[in-house]
């Protein structure tokens, strides 16, 4: 079906601007529109997209929506006067319709919905303008934005998936970035490794900044991982295989529970003075750490530090569950100017140790809901779909095509997705648990193999953060000069 183009707005639209400057506004727009056609008529993927353009047609509920569309307007124009035909800019134009695009999604919704620890609409306005006034600058010297910005601070901003919200982020490009090499990045959930040393002694993507404040729900922090990640992939060389995450206090706690949540997103961890406890009430969440037995954590604490205990109770249950855990203190207490701003090599050294294997013989997991169902290759059915769940598995993959499972009595059903890595798949494999034999056969690309009865439900396929970067790896083009 063929995309609808919407035609320019009427007299009467214009009729209905009540000032000079809306009047311009709409000018603009209908100059943007017009476009859309051309494009349509050379066989372009129409821009912008129909029900944007309708939705500019309406009257702005806000002084913010207002300051939206004079945005939109803005840099529409900047946008087509560009010379599209020119090979450069021709293959930019893909990545400045993306960055206008959170800027037609938020026009007149609801504003109340963004929440304390999100960035009002006003302030991602200011640092779209900061993006957009760098890419088009760059591309008027004749460069390619990302060349551009190699050793620099860039903002960014994104509409989070999932979300239904703006937000924005700093992403650091280091010094050393070639866009022939895969590069390494590290998120960083509260407070930050110094910037300066990130760029200029590391080969490290840096992405911080990425909330005000303390989080009201992890949940928006998923998202944001997710969306950052995945937007500073469509511009650079990032490899999905070394992705690693630190953070201070309660963003060390933060790094602790995303890692046993989603452990196949990061290849290591580095919480700083991470403060994860039992809580005055509710369920004492501690003990998760002890199945982080596919994700290397290097616990970093002030001897001074106020939750030094907290650090230590820590790496004693990853210790005695045998998961690949370091601990180290530095001169100092509760703070992170004792490290993030002296050397963030303490942090770098360690991950360049670690590199993800997205198919681990042992897969160790606990499903607190069906979002975090998936380990790897492993994912699970839990006996109902409920809120407090505590699902826990263990999959080995043994000499024989063997695969051995241990579940507790949450867990219900387990989809295993094997292949040639895991298993030798033109030999029947053999699937147990305890005693008991739950499958015997050839073995298939999913397996499911049921461990006890549960109520009916349905479980999504679980998030699996590398495979969506690599796909948009093979969609990008990392230009090497210009």
């Amino acid at each position: 079906m063929t995309p609808r183009v919407s035609s320019p707005p009427t007299n009467t639209c214009a009729r209905r601007a009540r000032t000079p400057k809306l009047r311009r506004i709409v000018a603009c727009v209908a100059a943007a529109v017009a476009l859309v056609a051309c494009g349509a008529a050379a066989g372009q993927a129409p821009w912008p997209p129909a029900e944007f353009a309708d939705k500019l047609r309406a009257e702005p509920k806000t002084e913010v929506d207002k300051a939206l569309k004079e945005l939109i307007a803005e840099y529409e124009k900047k946008i087509a006067e560009l010379k599209q035909d020119e090979p450069l800019i021709s293959a930019n134009l893909p990545r400045l319709r993306r960055k206008l695009l959170p800027l037609y999604q938020e026009y007149n919704q609801d504003k109340k919905r963004y929440r304390g620890d999100h960035f009002p609409p006003g302030d991602c306005m200011k640092r779209f303008r900061t993006d957009m006034d760098f890419t088009l600058k760059a591309l008027g010297e004749g460069k390619h934005p990302p060349v551009a910005s190699v050793g620099r601070w860039q903002t960014r901003v994104c509409w989070i998936e999932r979300t239904n919200v703006m937000g924005h982020f700093d992403l650091i490009v280091p010094r050393s970035y070639d866009p022939k090499k895969p590069s390494p990045l590290v998120i960083s959930y509260q407070d930050d490794p110094d910037m300066d040393q990130m760029r200029t002694k590391t080969p490290y993507f840096l992405i911080r900044c990425i909330q005000k404040g303390y989080p009201t729900g992890l949940t928006y922090v998923e998202n944001k991982t997710r969306t950052y990640l995945k937007e500073a992939a469509r511009d650079y060389n990032i490899d999905p295989f070394r992705i690693y995450a630190t953070g201070f206090s309660y963003g060390g706690r933060t790094d602790l529970i995303m890692a046993w949540r989603h452990p196949h997103w990061f290849a290591a961890i580095a919480p700083l003075c991470n403060d994860l406890r039992k809580p005055p009430s509710g369920i004492d969440q501690t003990p998760y750490v002890k199945q982080l037995k596919n994700v290397p954590t290097l616990l970093l604490h002030g001897t001074g530090d106020s939750f030094l205990s907290t650090g230590k109770i820590v790496h004693q249950y990853m210790q005695e569950a045998g998961c690949p855990v370091e601990f180290q203190t530095y001169p100092g207490g509760h703070s992170a100017d004792g490290l993030f701003r002296k050397d963030v090599t303490v942090l770098t050294n360690f991950f360049d140790k670690h590199v993800m294997n997205p198919y681990p013989k042992m897969v160790s997991h606990v499903v607190e809901h069906n979002r975090y169902s998936r380990a790897f290759w492993v994912n699970a059915k839990l006996v109902k779909d409920a809120g407090g769940m505590q699902g826990v598995f263990e999959v080995r993959v043994k000499e024989g095509n063997r695969i051995e499972i241990d579940a507790n009595e949450q867990v219900a059903e387990l989809e295993l997705d094997l292949n040639d890595k895991l298993v030798d798949m033109k030999r029947p494999v053999t699937v147990v648990a305890g005693e008991k034999k739950l499958y015997e056969g050839m073995p298939s690309e999913k397996l499911k193999v049921k461990l006890r009865e549960g109520e009916p439900h349905e479980v999504g396929p679980g998030d699996q953060l590398w495979k969506d970067l690599l796909e948009i790896k093979k969609e990008s083009v990392y230009m090497v000069g210009g």
